[in-house]
Formats: C-alpha cells, structure tokens, sequence
C-alpha cells in the first residue's frame, strides 16, 4: 500500500449510486409484497435502523440493477491500482452496502448502519474516525455530509449542490480532489418523462367528432379538447409510475435506460411527487368536463395500472389490453361529445389497434439481441414472431375487411354524399399499415408504432390524403 495516499472514504446514495439504494428498495419490496405497503409507516416509529432492516430483508436487492456514476467508479479503481485503501461508508443498510461492496469489488471496508445505529452526518463522522482514523479523504454529495468534509484532509464533491459544497468546503480550508456535478434536470428532461409526445394518442378523443362531422360545433370541440387535456396529463402520471416501477428492466434495455428517471436524472421522489400532481389536475378537469367522462377515465387509469403492474408481462393479453385502451379513447371522446359509436367504428378500432400492439411487440423481439432469450419485462421469446406475425397483420386485414363493410352499410349514406369515394380510403389504409409491418419486418420499426408514424413524413401524407378523401366524400 502506498503510505502517501490517504484513505478514500467514498458514500453510497447520491455519490456512487445516482439515486438512494433506499428508494430503490422499496420499489422492489412493494413490486414483491404489495400489501407491505401497509405496514411501512408503523415500522417507522421503530427508528430508520429496523425501518431500512426490513425492507432490505422482504426485497430482492440487485446491486447490478444500480445506475452507478461512472465517473467516480473508474476514479476509485484507478486509486486502488494505485495502492489506495477505498472504503465505502454510507447511511444505507449494512446488507445493501456489503452487497454492493462484493458486486464491485473494489472495496477494503464496509461502514454502513446496522441495526442499532443509523450512521448519518455525525454519527458517520464518528464510525469513520474509530475505523479508518483522522487522515481520510470523504466523497459525497449532501450538505449533511459537511461535518465530515469539515474534518477530512480532503474532498471528492459530486452531485446537484456541487458548486455550493465545494464554496463551503474551501471556505473550511479542505482541498478539493474532484468534482462532478449531475446533468441538469431541463424543461426537455421533464417533457421526456412524461412522454409528451404520447399524448398525440389522445388525439383518438376526436375521431367520433371527426366521423359525425361535428369539428366546427364548437361546444363538443371545446369540451373533447379539455377532455385531451385531462387525459394527457392522466397518461403522463401512468407513464412516469410504470417508469419508476419498471427501473430495473428499462436499465438493462438499449434504449430505455437512457429514461430519465432509469439514467436517475430525476430522481424517484421527484416522480412521485410529478405523477400525483399531474394526476390531481386530470381528474379535477375531468370531473369538470362531466362526471360520465370521469368514469371513463377512471376505468381507463384502472386498466392502464393493471397493465403496467401485471397485463403486460402476460403473453397476448398484453396486446389485447393495448388495443383495448387505445379504444377506450376513441369511445371517451363518444362520452365527452354525446355521441353515440357504431358498431363498425368500435369493430374497426379494436382489430386495427390490436395489429398496432402487435407491431409493438415484433419490433421489440426482431430489435432484441442474440444473446438474450426474451424481452426484458415481458413473456415473449424471438421464435414467438412465428405467432405473432400473421396474428398481426391478419388483425389488419381483418380491419380493412371491417372497414369495407362499413362502406357498403345503409348507415354510411347518411354521412356520405359519395361513399364509393371511401374504397380510395381503404385502400390507403391498405397501403398506411402495411408500410408499418415492412419496416417492422425489415428492423426499421420504432418499438412504439405512433412514434414511427409521426416522424415517417409518408405516413404524415397518408394520414392527410385519408382525412381529404373523407371530408370530400362528405360535403362534395
């Protein structure tokens, strides 16, 4: 060991983990034992000691699941070549702590809480003075570890405060080793998590406005975007708590471990907090709109929660459950703009929705590596692309079958000066969707069909050439 090198004291939560191991914890015993819920606040008056005990002790703790910072791991393995002691001192439970210390080997000694301390600002100070002595150099990323950077020979900041920490620890006489400040949370980082651009699903609330031809009757138009409006921020909720409870398998996703809350750039708390507001203004504004649409999107919240804690991991059902929530908007803008659905409407919405899903799902299995056996968080396996690809396209076909009745039913010349004009529709449609599954097949597919459609500038002109051929065939 080399004498020169003082001891590296290095935290845990905030500092070498961008998120807190407790959070993080939690989520996994509420996903294991849902009904835990229940007995977390009693377990609280027994001090944060037992309180982080048991919930290490009833979760399936995954150290590799952790978002690490990066930065800091390659500095403390690059001090260890050096000869450096490195010890990890931290107020998460001792259990987690020494899981993490044998997952990264990189540690000489753990000093973590246990069962009788909880080892935070000055009792941690205390813990790393008996253990590891005066001369240490402490890494950390709250101002509660100021105590300890106070007493240190000197310091390694990271996290949000750094530029703040770092004035109050020079201001102390401590010298600086390194410094790393997280990425900035920006207005685009919070458009990202709530998934804005997924709001242009809701655009499915006008499409009975749209097949009525009641656009320009400005009572229902009001009322169905007010209705967009609630239905969008209802959305954003599910998606960021289907985020902060899918972390584990969005990390070891290509694509998703970039999600802001999975990168820890938004921290857990900070999702909790955004979801239950966004939730709270949709639900005022719909009560607002009518309590016949507030039912109807409380029934949708209800299925959309059941599918991200459960549907989706169930083969099929996963798919049926997504043609069925897009249809669900489809008929919420019905309820907000009192008009009652057909039967080919409803019909047509289901079949197209459900190949929609199942576009989703092949794009995610044709996309998956080699080496893995199975979607991350799902059921399916790659040789499933056998089933799924005629299920798929045959939903489609189905649709455009449905579509071509409607054309031919009595109900269509009510609405329709020329309804012959609509066969150019279906056979756009023909071409719309099948464009989807060529490049599907092809790997060029989004893993969310909508995505794809809104930046294919082809699938923008089709969309248009459908609505123009439409609106012809009715007021021409």
């Amino acid at each position: 060991m080399n004498n020169d090198l003082k001891p590296l004291v290095v935290d845990l939560d905030g500092t070498l983990v961008l998120s807190d191991t407790l959070h993080e914890t939690l989520i996994l015993l509420i996903k294991k034992n849902p009904s835990a819920v229940w007995r977390l606040p009693l377990l609280l008056f027994k001090g944060k000691p037992a309180f982080k005990h048991y919930v290490f002790d009833h979760a399936d703790f995954q150290p590799a699941m952790l978002p690490y910072r990066q930065e800091l791991l390659d500095y403390i393995h690059a001090e260890r070549q050096k000869g450096r002691q490195i010890i990890l001192a931290t107020a998460a439970y001792q259990g987690i702590a020494q899981q993490v210390a044998d997952y990264l080997g990189c540690f000489d000694q753990v000093i973590a809480t246990h069962d009788n301390q909880n080892l935070r600002g000055e009792r941690k100070l205390a813990a790393i003075r008996t253990q590891v002595g005066e001369e240490f150099v402490y890494a950390g990323d709250h101002q509660v570890d100021l105590p300890i950077w106070v007493q240190s020979k000197g310091a390694i900041v990271v996290g949000n405060q750094v530029p703040k920490l770092v004035a109050k620890i020079q201001a102390a006489h401590v010298p600086i080793e390194q410094q790393w400040a997280n990425p900035k949370a920006s207005l685009m980082t919070w458009l990202k998590a709530i998934r804005i651009h997924q709001w242009l699903k809701n655009i499915l609330l006008f499409v009975p406005l749209l097949t009525a031809f009641l656009m320009f009757d400005l009572a229902k138009f009001s009322s169905v975007c007010l209705a967009f409006l609630a239905f969008s921020l209802g959305a954003s909720a599910t998606y960021i708590l289907n985020d902060l409870w899918d972390l584990g398998n969005d990390r070891q996703h290509a694509r998703k471990c970039k999600r802001p809350f999975a990168a820890a750039v938004l921290s857990i708390p900070q999702g909790i907090k955004a979801a239950g507001l966004l939730l709270l203004i949709g639900l005022v504004l719909s009560a607002w709109v009518s309590w016949a649409f507030l039912a109807t999107f409380l029934v949708y919240l209800i299925l959309t929660t059941l599918y991200s804690l459960k549907l989706k991991k169930q083969i099929l059902l996963d798919i049926i459950t997504l043609s069925v929530l897009y249809t669900m908007r489809i008929f919420s803008g019905g309820v907000v703009a009192d008009i009652n659905l057909s039967y080919w409407l409803v019909a047509f919405s289901v079949l197209v929705f459900l190949s929609l899903a199942t576009v989703k799902r092949c794009a995610e299995l044709v996309a998956m590596p080699d080496n893995l056996e199975k979607i991350v968080g799902r059921g399916y396996v790659k040789s499933d692309l056998a089933i799924l690809w005629p299920l798929g396209i045959g939903a489609y076909m189905g649709a455009v079958i449905m579509f071509g009745l409607y054309i031919n039913a009595p109900e269509t010349t009510m609405h329709y000066t020329h309804p012959s004009w609509l066969w150019l529709v279906q056979l756009i449609m023909v071409y719309l969707i099948g464009n989807l599954w060529m490049n599907t097949k092809r790997g060029l597919m989004h893993d969310d069909p909508i995505v794809f459609l809104i930046r294919d500038k082809k699938s923008i002109s089709l969309v248009i050439w459908i609505l123009m051929v439409m609106l012809s065939a009715h007021y021409f």
